[in-house]
């Protein structure tokens, strides 16, 4: 599948509003809804990342599972951060290379 490194820019704010929304929820437990966004969030951003950020794109999905689920999100909330911040060193790089790769 080819994509355009705006649409990894799309697809991360995307992401990063999401979990915006999950760190305001966190410690209420994971309802139906946030599984179905997170399976299909974790679809679109794995057919898009391929091998090389599907673990970050999952990380990110699990951590942000165990703060909705979490009696004291504090600790799932941190590995969180550090998941997002992961993922989106990722997804700047791929996009990066795909800008390089195009001029």
């Amino acid at each position: 599948m080819q994509i355009a490194a705006d649409e990894l820019v799309v697809e991360l704010d995307r992401t990063d509003a999401m979990m915006r929304d999950v760190e305001r929820c966190a410690g209420q437990g994971c309802s139906h809804d946030f599984e179905r966004l997170f399976e299909a969030q974790l679809r679109r951003l794995r057919s898009m990342l391929g091998t090389d950020g599907a673990q970050a794109a999952s990380d990110v999905i699990e951590a942000a599972e165990r703060v909705l689920t979490a009696a004291d999100p504090a600790a799932p909330l941190l590995m969180l951060s550090l998941a997002r911040k992961t993922l989106a060193a990722v997804m700047r790089r791929q996009a990066n290379a795909m800008r390089l790769r195009a001029a």
